[in-house]
């Protein structure tokens, strides 16, 4: 057995992370493809937020051969945290379509990094009907139950410029896709005796309004006012809002809460806003 070298990586970030890096991801081989794996020599290795594929260098030759006869490896990469399309754009796919992407549509970014999709980060274009080929032919029957949250397919060609190629440098192994974190509007819910009061929202770093959105009952016969930002804000990990719940007197105003919890990701539902659907986050402050 020879030293094994990379013949392909993919790693998968996500704006809604602090280091960018996705986490909590299962790359799973295809079962269809177990077999292609084993006779071209190859190795899988995958982390929370990547895949790489290594070959061993002695038996290239064998790999070319069947790089010739259209070797095409697939994954199904499911997410440990069942809230990962609550922060991520675009949000959960219809039932009928999955995220999909290939080596063999490739873009790159301003650094030269080559994405697996035509935009900047991944859109709702980049899923594929789940009838349509390959995807038909990757997915086995249980996977219509359990969804991965996407399909790659890597490629290995042997021509000129395939992976199979002894004149690609590092770089040109390298995949990446790239996710956004997703939006909502943060909707704080005063209550008890802080709702009897004349109260506000400001932001430290003046970059967010609200809006008084008058008082509402709640179940168990509740009173609240509600205080909603005029836009979406993208949802972090670590979220660096600073916002204080503050009263307006006549002798000026004066803070009330310090610090304001921001919003969790799973506190998102959807609500009707200016005629369209929104994301909105709820939280509520005794």
């Amino acid at each position: 057995m020879g030293a094994y070298r990379l013949l392909a990586s993919v790693t998968v970030e996500h704006a809604y992370f602090a280091e960018k890096n996705c986490k909590m991801l299962e790359f799973v081989l295809a079962q269809s493809c177990a077999a292609k794996l084993r006779n071209a020599g190859l190795l899988v290795k995958s982390s929370q937020s990547g895949v790489a594929v290594y070959y061993d260098e002695e038996k290239i030759g064998i790999l070319r051969l069947h790089a010739e006869d259209n070797l095409t490896l697939a994954f199904k990469v499911f997410s440990k945290d069942s809230n990962f399309f609550r922060y991520t754009s675009p949000g959960a796919p219809p039932d009928d379509a999955l995220l999909f992407f290939s080596n063999q549509q490739i873009t790159r970014d301003a650094a030269g990094k080559q994405i697996l999709h035509p935009d900047a980060s991944v859109t709702a274009a980049d899923r594929m009907q789940l009838s349509e080929d390959p995807l038909s032919e990757i997915l086995e029957r249980k996977d219509y139950f359990v969804k991965p949250v996407f399909v790659l397919q890597l490629s290995i060609t042997a021509g000129a410029h395939g992976l199979c190629s002894d004149k690609l440098d590092a770089e040109a192994r390298r995949f990446y896709i790239r996710f956004a974190t997703g939006q909502t509007y943060w909707k704080y819910y005063i209550l008890g005796d802080l709702s009897k009061r004349n109260v506000y929202i400001a932001d430290l770093d003046n970059a967010i309004q609200f809006e008084n959105l008058g008082n509402i009952l709640l179940p168990g016969n509740r009173q609240a006012v509600q205080l909603r930002s005029s836009r979406a804000i993208p949802l972090h990990e670590q979220p660096d809002q600073r916002l204080q719940l503050k009263e307006s007197t006549g002798a000026g105003d004066r803070v009330l809460v310090k610090r304001l919890p921001n919003a969790r990701v799973d506190q998102v539902h959807g609500e009707v806003l200016g005629g369209a659907m929104e994301n909105v986050s709820e939280i509520y402050i005794n």
